[in-house]
């Protein structure tokens, strides 16, 4: 995994960083968090800029989040209205959702979570959040976020041996137990839903 990802980087410099960080956020939901780990030891041990390679991928962040919102606000409308029946999320909800949810804390925390983070640039679109504070939740959460795991790379790798499998396996678990915990609470909710229509 090593050499096949140094070997992207030299043939195709960072532009594989800004796209690991684009679908980090546009992407299914996945634990990026452990590629990010991952390039902060390569920063440690094989000399890549870790400077550039952390604002290359929090641009990539930064992108998505950017494509998400438009998408939401384009398309997001009409889109949960005809489909969102099919995941639980009809008119009345998806209003509910969007007047109760906190967006301001939302957006930023929800870097640091699978799933949530795919979603809420979209749904901040949906909601018509406003643009300027937007970009600017979405400036500092793609930094940060991507700065605080390349770091835990950068600084755990001068201490412990990490192999590269241990994060993969890493991430698979922790990707197996968020669609574990999604299908539960999908579960409550539909088994709450039917509880009150009857």
């Amino acid at each position: 995994m090593e050499s096949q990802i140094l070997d992207y980087l030299s043939q195709y410099g960072f532009i594989i960083l800004f796209i690991a960080g684009f679908f980090g956020i546009v992407g299914i939901p996945v634990p990026e968090e452990s590629l990010f780990v991952y390039i902060g030891i390569l920063a440690k041990t094989h000399g890549i800029s870790l400077v550039s390679a952390w604002l290359t991928i929090s641009s990539g962040a930064f992108c998505g989040m950017i494509t998400s919102y438009i998408l939401g606000r384009k398309v997001g409308k009409p889109l949960l209205d005809r489909y969102g029946k099919y995941l639980g999320m009809n008119k009345s909800k998806v209003t509910k959702f969007v007047l109760h949810w906190d967006m301001k804390k939302s957006l930023f925390t929800g870097f640091f979570i699978p799933g949530i983070r795919q979603f809420n640039p979209y749904f901040a679109g949906v909601a018509k959040f406003p643009w300027p504070l937007f970009l600017l939740i979405s400036v500092f959460g793609s930094l940060i976020w991507v700065l605080f795991y390349v770091m835990i790379g950068y600084v755990v790798s001068s201490y412990i041996a990490i192999k590269p499998v241990y994060l993969t396996i890493a991430g698979v678990i922790f990707f197996i137990i968020f669609v574990i915990q999604l299908l539960y609470k999908w579960r409550k909710s539909k088994n709450k839903a039917a509880n009150t229509e009857c």
